[in-house]
């Protein structure tokens, strides 16, 4: 690693980074003890030290995404204002300037030294309501921006140490619960106050030049970091598509209601740097799940810090060697007067599952940096925001952050991380539910780990939860719904591995449930209630739960990392008896067979004979399904291969030509003048093919690429039904 100059000493040096990391603790931290929202608390907030010129120096381990946008803020506040004085605090939620949505207010105030300003402070969160047409402000029908809450230009909220007041009540006027938006407003000045005085305190002791040198050294540190990881690894273009399913408006039903966006990540690598280019993405429209140019640099800027910050110091150094590039008016790059409520989980989300497909087929060529890779790792948020009269018989609205507790991806060493495996809030919970059940007339029924839910694999996607609700002591609330992945797997999985269950919304209309509870009876699941049974859209504007309805959401989640026929059978079986994985799922995905049910007494273990015997049925299925590929024989090679991608293939160097090869049986494939896909043989998969809760679009398919000889999978896509427009690398 880079050894720190600029005149601090290297102990000197680490003693003030770590400071600073404290003091962005403690700010963090004051802002959730201060703040009563259950958003909040549930940790969809984030604090962050900002260099003087406005590049993120220390970022809190909450909500990321916006981080980047308090670091376009502080350069708009800088660019906007020549009288920028101690004891200001700026505030805005422009989401085309500085910010995801309207919802994400952030604050930032100049740190002072010797009358020259020498850091900036930033906090956000999520406010539980900022008016617009729904309560809590995710207008999932709104047209234009203009429906969906107050947009707060760049300004003062504090001016030399005394509260705008004016400002601070017409915003907070604008909310449907004003008092829990003024908390989070005193929350934040709170924090922002605790963290100046930490700072004053360390420039005292070190001085103002000591610590001002260490965050810039602390940011030439991680790029320079991040420049030698990257000339590592190979030249070249990666790419992934991934798509935004929503409903299309027309109230058809099923597949034939539902439109896709495409969101396609060309990434550039050459020498030390990265280029994202969203060109291709599907344009602008005015309906629910754009985002600004803002989201999607944000999103980038996410899936940066958590590729590269197990390693390097995550801060804005990450990002000097990358560019963005897309041009306005895209599904991603939203202008106004485009409604971009949505865009905080929507396209921006699709974007960095597209982005992150890329990355992990570049990183998948370093033996010495393949455990970066992942998956897609956050494919949906499940917006589930209800509001109407409490038990009080007074106005409320709130947001139920259950949807974070989905499955992780797996790795090429791990299985996913089951519920709580969200990568865009690292540090995250979720809602608590004696909160949400104390606050809010809605009672849980229950809120649990669902099996099969993360795509099988040599290593397994981690399994999400499923929560249902039901209203009590009020007539009835109303959801405000969003999410995508609902007709299809956002997040696929690496090397063979299969995609995670999708997203789904469910409700249970007079299904008697409370005088079930009544007399005693518990209920497990939908099934066992009477009443109307039906799948809400994945965009529910006004989704009516009345008193004796249930409403259920399960979550998607992540995908796996290689063939599930090469998962060492012995923990196929402990999964199965920690029921993790149903013992159909063991025997149709993974080939293995178990003695046992799976139940809570079961003894299971391993059938050998019976495994051996289901794994050569599902590799002869293989065989006789599969399309063999259509190229030449394979050129000669010699000797041993000179590189290999991932788990799937082996290169080798014949004559000035890249020869590809199966990794598992060894067997040269042919080159990869034409893109390896060429060289593997096709299976579409079907339903039986496929993990539980796995929808595809009929205008997509699932399909694996395999090798031709060994029928090991290789790969696999979700892509559109008249093949894939796009190569997963071309290395130069």
């Amino acid at each position: 690693m880079t050894t720190p100059t600029g005149g601090v000493d290297p102990v000197t040096y680490e003693v003030i980074r770590h400071k600073l990391w404290s003091i962005n603790s403690e700010g963090a931290t004051t802002v959730e003890h201060v703040s009563g929202s259950p958003v909040v608390h549930a940790t969809d907030y984030n604090f962050g030290i900002y260099t003087a010129a406005g590049e993120m120096a220390i970022i809190g381990v909450y909500l990321l995404t916006p981080l980047y946008t308090g670091a376009m803020a502080v350069q708009e506040f800088l660019a906007r204002y020549d009288d920028i004085e101690p004891g200001d605090v700026f505030i805005i939620n422009d989401p085309y300037l500085a910010a995801m949505h309207q919802n994400d207010v952030q604050f930032c105030s100049p740190v002072f030294r010797d009358g020259e300003i020498v850091a900036w402070l930033g906090c956000m969160a999520h406010q539980v309501d900022l008016g617009g047409m729904d309560p809590g402000s995710w207008c999932t029908t709104a047209t234009d921006v203009f429906q969906e809450g107050i947009r707060i230009p760049p300004g003062r909220i504090v001016r030399k140490g005394v509260v705008n007041q004016e400002l601070w009540d017409t915003i907070v006027l604008n909310s449907r619960v004003h008092d829990t938006v003024a908390n989070d407003f005193r929350a934040f000045l709170a924090g922002l106050r605790v963290a100046q005085q930490r700072f004053d305190e360390l420039c005292d002791r070190y001085g103002t030049e000591a610590v001002r040198a260490t965050m810039e050294k602390t940011l030439d540190n991680s790029e320079a970091d991040l420049r030698a990881m990257l000339r590592e690894l190979p030249d070249g273009t990666f790419e992934h598509t991934s798509y935004l399913d929503r409903p299309d408006g027309s109230g058809r039903e099923g597949h034939a209601g539902i439109e896709l966006l495409e969101v396609p990540c060309v990434m550039h690598k050459a020498g030390d740097r990265l280029t994202f280019d969203f060109s291709g993405a599907s344009p602008q429209s005015p309906a629910y799940g754009m985002t600004t140019r803002g989201g999607l640099l944000g999103a980038v800027a996410t899936l940066m810090l958590c590729t590269f910050g197990g390693e390097i110091p995550w801060n804005h150094g990450i990002m000097r060697p990358v560019e963005v590039v897309a041009p306005d008016g895209l599904c991603v790059t939203a202008v106004e007067p485009m409604p971009v409520s949505g865009g905080a989980a929507g396209a921006n989300w699709t974007a960095t599952c597209s982005a992150g497909g890329a990355i992990a087929k570049m990183l998948s060529f370093s033996e010495r940096y393949e455990g970066f890779a992942f998956g897609p790792s956050d494919g949906s948020w499940q917006l589930s925001q209800f509001g109407g009269i409490d038990q009080h018989g007074e106005p409320f609205a709130s947001m139920y952050m259950d949807s974070l507790l989905w499955g992780g991806p797996a790795f090429s060493f791990r299985d996913g991380v089951d519920s709580g495996g969200a990568m865009v809030i690292l540090g995250g919970g979720a809602t608590d539910v004696e909160q949400q059940e104390m606050r809010h007339p809605l009672l849980y029924l229950w809120r649990r780990q669902v099996p099969d839910s993360g795509g099988a694999g040599t290593h397994r996607g981690g399994n999400g939860v499923q929560f249902a609700l039901t209203p009590i002591d009020t007539r009835e609330v109303t959801g405000v719904l969003g999410t995508h992945g609902v007709a299809l797997p956002n997040r696929t999985g690496l090397f063979g591995g299969l995609p995670g269950s999708c997203a789904r919304f469910e409700r249970v209309i007079g299904s008697g449930v409370l005088d079930r509870l009544g007399s005693g009876r518990p209920v497990g699941d939908l099934t066992e209630l009477d009443g109307d049974h039906g799948v809400l859209p994945g965009v529910s504007p006004a989704a009516r739960i009345a008193h004796g309805d249930v409403f259920e959401c399960t979550v998607q989640n992540g995908g796996g990392y290689g063939d599930p026929l090469l998962r060492d059978p012995e923990k196929v079986a402990a999964d199965v008896a920690a029921r993790a994985v149903s013992p159909d799922a063991a025997r149709r995905l993974y080939g293995v067979v178990v003695t046992g049910d799976g139940g809570v007494d079961a003894v299971d273990a391993v059938d050998s004979a019976a495994t051996d015997t289901r794994r050569e049925e599902i590799r002869a299925d293989r065989r006789a399904r599969m399309t063999a590929p259509a190229g030449d024989p394979a050129p000669a090679v010699d000797g041993n291969p000179a590189g290999r991608w991932g788990t799937a293939l082996l290169i080798w160097d014949a004559g000035g030509r890249s020869v590809a090869g199966c990794a598992h049986c060894r067997t040269p494939l042919g080159a990869l003048d034409d893109g390896w896909e060429a060289l593997a043989a096709t299976l579409p998969l079907g339903p039986d093919d496929l993990g539980g809760g796995v929808d595809v679009h009929e205008a997509l398919a699932a399909i694996a690429y395999v090798c031709p000889h060994c029928v090991t999978a290789l790969w696999v896509d979700t892509e559109p039904a008249s093949g894939k427009a796009w190569r997963d690398f071309a290395l130069t």
